[in-house]
């Protein structure tokens, strides 16, 4: 055993004036972190299965009991329920672009804008208990923009392929995550695979068609507004 290595199994006691003192935090500290971190871990994905199975006004100890810590531990991570809640959508924020950068990427041109629909589709049935605060655009982080950089890409390119109708904009787009939002929240309890027709239904609506759409589509400035509490 080295040196360093027996000075971190000692006792406080045993700790007297040498290189002990200085070693001791260099090899407490990372094993520290390491802790928080799964805590950490811990805690958000008990919050994501307590939110999806019971909703967003599920108590905190609920899930601090499914994360195996104590309450005091979540509540320094998260001062507030709010907290969590705010960094769980995060997370499934950074799934759905996450899907949006994967379909650009690895999807055809005429077959990506379906890809991430079915995607985004997915993410919504898995989490049907934050659904409400997923589309909650009152609060406009980075993350939003890069959703909707990359969903205007992949729109852009299925009509320039003949996939997607070329009358189509990302704000109907919006809507039709909204759709699926309300099918998957109503559903959920009796048909949890209920959204897969419902998404069918939608990607037939949006193929080409010599027929135009009789009315106009929301603006952006719209979309902001009712996607707000």
């Amino acid at each position: 055993m080295t040196a360093g290595r027996a000075s971190a199994h000692r006792r406080p006691g045993d700790l007297g004036e040498g290189p002990g003192l200085d070693l001791l935090p260099a090899i407490e500290g990372p094993a520290l972190r390491r802790d928080a971190a799964r805590n950490l871990a811990k805690i958000l994905a008990a919050a994501r299965t307590t939110f999806y199975e019971e909703g967003l006004d599920t108590g905190v100890e609920m899930i601090a009991h499914r994360a195996g810590v104590g309450v005091g531990t979540l509540y320094r991570r998260f001062p507030t329920k709010e907290s969590l809640i705010e960094a769980v959508v995060s997370e499934l924020l950074q799934e759905v672009l996450a899907a949006a950068t994967g379909a650009l990427d690895n999807e055809p041109p005429a077959t990506g804008f379906a890809a991430f629909m079915r995607a985004v589709g997915q993410l919504q049935a898995d989490h049907a208990g934050c659904l409400a605060r997923l589309w909650n655009d009152a609060k406009r982080s980075p993350v939003r923009t890069d959703i909707e950089k990359v969903g205007r890409q992949l729109l852009a390119r299925a009509q320039e392929a003949g996939s997607v109708r070329a009358d189509l904009v990302y704000e109907d787009v919006i809507m039709l995550h909204w759709s699926m939002r309300a099918v998957i929240e109503t559903t959920a309890p009796v048909a949890p695979a209920a959204w897969l027709r419902h998404l069918d239904l939608l990607l037939a609506a949006a193929a080409p068609s010599a027929t135009p759409l009789r009315h106009p589509p929301l603006t952006a400035a719209q979309v902001r507004a009712a996607g707000s509490p």
